[in-house]
């Protein structure tokens, strides 16, 4: 590993793998699908108000109900993080010093499957000095 330099990576961890191979768990009957649809009644909440919607169809009901939502894990957030509710509190939270990890989470409205798409940096932005002009 090399030295940490204090900045913020920019890498995004994605899960598309993971998810890939936990929905084939799923449909062998590895998993009990009562394991994989447990989002919590707070999850199907923010993704029916504030989840993008997407093309794509549930893995395992096959619903076309499924949303993202995003969510922000930092300092001075609460332990739960917070809900992005829209792509301008997005781009607050991204303009600002402090860092923080924005974590996709897609959700189904009808079964309530829900898994981490990705995690992401936000923020972390250094403010420019300002330069004096001599008159």
């Amino acid at each position: 590993m090399g030295k940490k330099t204090g900045m913020q990576s920019d890498a995004t961890i994605d899960f598309r793998m993971l998810r890939r191979t936990y929905v084939e768990l799923v449909r062998a009957g590895d998993v009990p699908r009562h394991d994989a649809c447990d989002a919590s009644i707070d999850l199907v909440r923010a993704a029916h108000h504030y989840g993008v919607a997407r093309r794509a169809a549930c893995p395992l009901c096959t619903a076309n109900e499924l949303r993202n939502v995003t969510y922000l894990f930092g300092p001075r957030l609460p332990k739960s993080g917070r809900c992005i509710t829209s792509a301008r509190s997005l781009r607050a939270f991204a303009a600002r010093p402090e860092q923080f990890t924005a974590y996709t989470v897609e959700v189904c409205l009808a079964c309530q499957w829900n898994h981490v798409l990705a995690a992401a940096p936000c923020g972390g932005r250094r403010s420019r000095p300002r330069v004096r002009r001599r008159a």
